[in-house]
């Protein structure tokens, strides 16, 4: 499909409904105030009267989440949002990637990719890396004509069905796919949503599981502090 405007808007509008918090601040933000988060680090200025804890994985998945709003909000066309798509996504793979990290790294979470994260992860492979499926021809695939052969479609469901193929079954694939001509349907918007909840939803999980007392005890000692002094001129 091709996003429009209105398609822009509607997931800016979800993603802020999704992964931010009642201030407006991406949700990973809420790890700064959960005791026991990986690589928790606590800060105070030199006076001791401003104290805060910092935990940068919760900073670096808030920047990727403001940079995805970012990407939502800049498109004035519909022309604009067709050519931002892929970045879009590509970006939306990134998220995946360190929330995923950030749970693993947590061990107090458990990562279990959901069907939401596998689509992103399968779209973003495929515009990275589109020589490792098929070899064909993509560029007439916006003309409202028919093609005989019928052209192949590069979906969805085309990409989870590629996902379970081995080595040798690939190969072949492509082989029996080379030189077609290709549609390519990037995933529709109700998959991108369902992609910014499974977010969250790994996210509260994580934040629930770091401000537990319980089984946290090598998160806790990673806690480190850190004095921060303020120079005059």
């Amino acid at each position: 499909m091709a996003y429009e405007k209105a398609d822009f808007q509607r997931l800016k509008a979800s993603l802020s409904e999704t992964l931010t918090d009642d201030t407006g601040d991406p949700l990973s933000c809420l790890l700064h105030e959960a005791p026991h988060s990986h690589g928790l680090l606590n800060l105070s200025f030199g006076d001791g009267e401003r104290d805060f804890s910092h935990v940068a994985e919760a900073c670096n998945i808030a920047n990727v989440i403001t940079s995805i709003e970012r990407i939502l909000s800049l498109p004035r066309s519909n022309i604009a949002c067709q050519e931002m798509a892929e970045v879009l996504l590509l970006r939306l793979d990134v998220l995946r990637e360190y929330i995923c990290t950030a749970i693993k790294r947590s061990e107090s979470s458990h990562y279990s990719e959901t069907e939401a994260d596998r689509a992103i992860r399968r779209w973003a492979g495929f515009l990275k890396h589109p020589s490792n499926y098929v070899f064909a021809h993509s560029c007439f695939s916006d003309l409202e004509v028919s093609f005989d052969p019928p052209a192949i479609e590069i979906d969805c469901d085309f990409l989870s069905s590629w996902d379970s193929l081995d080595k040798r079954e690939r190969d072949q694939r492509k082989s029996d796919l080379a030189h077609r001509l290709v549609i390519v349907r990037l995933p529709g918007i109700d998959k991108i949503e369902a992609f910014f909840k499974s977010s969250a939803d790994h996210l509260k999980d994580l934040i629930a599981a770091n401000s537990k007392d319980g089984g946290l005890g090598r998160a806790q000692g990673a806690v480190r502090t850190a004095h921060l002094v303020t120079v005059g001129d």
